[in-house]
Order: structure tokens, then C-alpha cells, then sequence
């Protein structure tokens, strides 16, 4: 099932957005009322419904996830943070069109390969996307993506521990303030721990994280440390997250990190970039899958012209919670669904016949 969240002044306003987004198909499954009176909806509507709804729209506009405006200051997080995302709701910004395609093998097994995709799995895609029968380009490939992806996004304000693992320079540490941040601001409490009090700079990031979303910040060096705040923040009803050091999750587990894996007392979550070889990608995050981790975590695609990698992810085995096109705390995080995916492959011409000399959108 597909699920988006919507955020909106009153109940009327968030209908009206999830009614103009997801189709009168869309089934309410959480809603909520904020301290500040702000309602908090989430929705889904099954994937074979959402591909024939993007029949109709989806080569219409713009699918990309959104990098909003750019928060490089942490005052007025909160405020700036709604701001943000009701924006992002409300499609306030235009969006590029997106024209239709017909189907055509050869075209879509070029614009694979431009996206550094490893052949095998192009291969399995272009043979998938013909097998749909669907005659859109972009409708053929989310329906191939549809028989393997795997998502499973974070509920807002989910009690429990996280503790994030996985390479150096994934973004571990901004993916636990962003996930503190959309449960703090429901009134969820949350700790942030930072199991690697030694390298340089780690522990005050987070700490910097924290105080900006008002979170309270431990440093939990060893496992008797976490533990203990483990049993507080579940004694809160709250949200513990706990970063990590980064290591090559193919290699061997650290010193660093075994002991607070092996406790066995928290959700083990990947984070891992796009930003990557896409034969790497593909090979961290099965074997992040092999270490426990439930979910992934995607960063990074705001780095990355090319999306092999996340093509590599998503088609590893394992399952996605949530991606991430920016670095900035308050643009948060946003779900992936293979319909946007798709869009992300096809929408625009391939890097190297973009003349326009910009950017793509991040999707």
C-alpha cells in the first residue's frame, strides 16, 4: 500500500489535500490532532489503484520529492519545519511537465544504462516492463519495480529504538535528527544517543540536532549507558534513536559497533547513500539485510544525477522505509513508491542529453 502523510490547519483542509494528491480511492488509515490544533492525516490506497490514478496524471507533472526552501539556520525550526512540509503538500511550488512516452525496449534499456544500472538487473527490468503491457514508458517500469520493491515507512511519533547503522558519510546522523524531528513535533519524546563518543565532532553534531528539535541528547559509549536510556525513554512512552559509527557493512563488524548490535533491544535501521557505485550500494544494503536491518533508510539523492544505485537498493531484497533529497534538518523525510521511481528514471532526458545545463530535480 502506498501511505503519505498530510498536515494541514483543520480536517477539511487535510481531506481536501489528501483528496487532490491520492483520489477519493485514498482509505484514512492514522489521524491525529496536534497540541497546536494542527491535524496530522495519513492515507493509502493500494499500488494497482495508485498505477492506474498515474495513468491518468502521473505524466503530467513533476513527481520529484521536493527540496524545499533552505533552512541553513535552526531558529524557529518548528515553525519553519510545517512551513515546509505544508508547502511540499499543498504543491505550492510549479512543477516541470513531464511529456509521454511510448514504451520502446531499446529506449528504456539506454536510459538504464545511462543511469550506471548493473546490466543483470536492467535486463530483468526491461523484461518485466515489457511483460506489463503497459504502453507508457514510465508506467511499464513502476509496474516491473512494483514486483519487487519492498516499503515500509516509519509511523510518525513510532514509540520504541532505533539504532542506525552502516557506512561512514551515509548521513547517519542527520537521518536520526530528521526522524526525531517529525516525532517531536507531534509530541512524541525523543533521546538521541550517540554510541561513538570518540571520532571528532560526532557527539556535538548530535548534540547541535537535538537542541535545535529540543530532544534530549546522551552520550552512550557503551552498552550499559544505552541500555539505561533505553528503559527511560520507553518509561516516557518516547522514541530512543541511537547513531552509530560508520564501517563498510561487508567487512566484519567493529569493535565500535557489535556490542550495541548484539543487545538486541532496538530495531536495527540502514542508512546508506545513493550517492554510490551501484554494484556497492546494491552489495552494502544486502548486506546490511544480513546484519538485521529491517529497514533502509535512502540519503543522498540530492548528490547523484545517475539513480543505478537506488535502482540497486530498492531491488536488493531489502525494504525501504523512507528516502531523503536533502541535507537540511527541516525538509525531513519523504516514502518512495515505485511509481516515483520510475518517474525519477524516465522524467527527464539521460544526464548526458540534458542540455539544459542544469540539475534534475530530486525526486
Amino acid at each position: 500500500m502506498q501511505i503519505k502523510t498530510f498536515l494541514a490547519r483543520d480536517m477539511k483542509e487535510a481531506m481536501t489535500a489528501m483528496r487532490a494528491e491520492m483520489g477519493e480511492e485514498a482509505i484514512i488509515v492514522a489521524s491525529e490532532t496536534l497540541k497546536d490544533g494542527t491535524v496530522l492525516i495519513r492515507a493509502g490506497i493500494e499500488e494497482a489503484q495508485a498505477l492506474a490514478r498515474a495513468a491518468e496524471e502521473a505524466l503530467k507533472r513533476d513527481s520529484t520529492l521536493e527540496s524545499s526552501t533552505v533552512i541553513s539556520r535552526f531558529a524557529a525550526f518548528e515553525a519553519r519545519y510545517r512551513e515546509t512540509l505544508l508547502a511540499r503538500l499543498r504543491g505550492s511550488r510549479p512543477n516541470a511537465t513531464t511529456r509521454a512516452t511510448a514504451f520502446d525496449r531499446t529506449m528504456l534499456t539506454e536510459i538504464l544504462a545511462t543511469h550506471r544500472t548493473p546490466e543483470a538487473m536492467a535486463r530483468k527490468l526491461v523484461d518485466a516492463a515489457q511483460q506489463s503491457g503497459f504502453g507508457d514508458m514510465t508506467l511499464s517500469l513502476a509496474s516491473a519495480l512494483d514486483t519487487s520493491m519492498r516499503i515500509d515507512p516509519f509511523d510518525v511519533g513510532k514509540r520504541g529504538a532505533l539504532l542506525l547503522i552502516g557506512p561512514p558519510g551515509a548521513g547517519k546522523t542527520a537521518v536520526a535528527a530528521k526522524l526525531a524531528a517529525q516525532s517531536s513535533l507531534i509530541g512524541c519524546p525523543v533521546v538521541l544517543a550517540q554510541t561513538d563518543v570518540d571520532t571528532a565532532g560526532h557527539w556535538a553534531r548530535l548534540e547541535s540536532f537535538s537542541a535545535a528539535i529540543k530532544a534530549r541528547a546522551v552520550r552512550a559509549g557503551t552498552p550499559n549507558v544505552l541500555a539505561e536510556a533505553i528503559q527511560q525513554a520507553r518509561a516516557s512512552n518516547g522514541l530512543l534513536i541511537a547513531d552509530t559509527a560508520g564501517w563498510d557493512p561487508r567487512e566484519p563488524l567493529p569493535r565500535e559497533v557489535l556490542p550495541f548490535l548484539s543487545m538486541g533491544t532496538m530495531e536495527p535501521v540502514g542508512v546508506i547513500s545513493a550517492a554510490t557505485d551501484a554494484e556497492e550500494a546494491g552489495e552494502m544494503a544486502e548486506a546490511l539485510v544480513k546484519l538485521g536491518a529491517s529497514r533502509l533508510i535512502v540519503t543522498g539523492l540530492d548528490l547523484t544525477r545517475r539513480r543505478g544505485s537506488l535502482l540497486a537498493i530498492a531491488l536488493s531484497g531489502a525494504t525501504i522505509a523512507q528516502v531523503t533529497g536533502s541535507p537540511y534538518l527541516a525538509d525531513g523525510l519523504e516514502t518512495l513508491t515505485p511509481m516515483a521511481l520510475a518517474r525519477m528514471v524516465t522524467g527527464r532526458a539521460p544526464p548526458e542529453e540534458d542540455h539544459d545545463g542544469g540539475i534534475p530535480d530530486v525526486v
